[in-house]
């Protein structure tokens, strides 16, 4: 099975399947579940809020691209 990772300057986030799709995740904080890996893909990209990040609490300002393809695949 895949799922995918991206780096950023404030830590990896993934997007790995979860119990009814797919989860997106920073650390040990689920930042939500979705229908598809693009999905989460795109409100990753657009601004998901996690408080546990160290600049403010809005994705969007990470520079997580949209694209699957600019994500790393992981296997799990």
């Amino acid at each position: 099975m895949k799922g995918f990772r991206f780096g950023s300057t404030q830590g990896a986030f993934y997007i790995l399947p979860g119990q009814d799709g797919w989860e997106a995740t920073y650390g040990n904080e689920t930042l939500g579940e979705f229908n598809s890996p693009q999905q989460a893909a795109d409100d990753l990209a657009r601004g998901v809020t996690c408080p546990h990040l160290s600049e403010g609490d809005d994705t969007s300002m990470l520079e997580i691209p949209e694209k699957l393809a600019d994500w790393e695949i992981v296997h799990v």
